[in-house]
């Protein structure tokens, strides 16, 4: 009986000390996500540079392999166009998230409108996949594969005779 009861008690404590994902690290994962397009958009190299890990890759919708230097170089303030011109708004939305505890992915549909010289380009949307890894107990953006989605089909005009 007394052995029993030692290694039920052996038993919860170990079980109590593993370590578990926490609910709260799908909002991080999303507020990541957030303030990643914010400061795409915003050409904020600096809080780029606050949120990557520092072995941040990126495969771009053209398919290009970027590290993370040349990321943060695309996106110097000095190079960012004219706001009175242009103007980028992007919202994250079904989100697929895995947590595995030290490194998490999450993919997302990114979904994009543009603005040009006042007016409105057709919304545009993409896949991203997300590489998630804690680095110094925090989560920051490993990696990031954007893949674009095709726009729906247009129904076909019937043709005049």
């Amino acid at each position: 009986m007394f052995k029993n009861s030692v290694l039920i008690i052996i038993f919860v404590v170990a079980a109590a000390s593993q370590t578990f994902p926490q609910k709260s690290d799908e909002a991080v994962f999303k507020s990541l996500i957030k303030q990643m397009t914010d400061a795409q958009s915003a050409y904020d190299a600096a809080a780029l540079d606050r949120i990557f890990s520092s072995d941040y890759i990126e495969i771009s919708p053209a398919g290009e392999f970027d590290p993370r230097e040349k990321v943060l170089g695309f996106y110097k303030p000095e190079l960012k166009p004219d706001a009175g011109k242009t103007s980028v708004a992007v919202e994250a939305t079904d989100y697929s998230i895995r947590n595995y505890e030290k490194t998490a992915i999450v993919v997302t549909r990114l979904n994009f409108l543009i603005t040009s010289d006042g007016k409105q380009a057709a919304p545009r949307s993409m896949r991203a996949t997300v590489v998630f890894r804690k680095e110094n107990g925090s989560w920051k953006i490993a990696s990031t594969q954007y893949t674009g989605i095709r726009p729906a089909p247009t129904a076909a005009k019937p043709s005049e005779e």
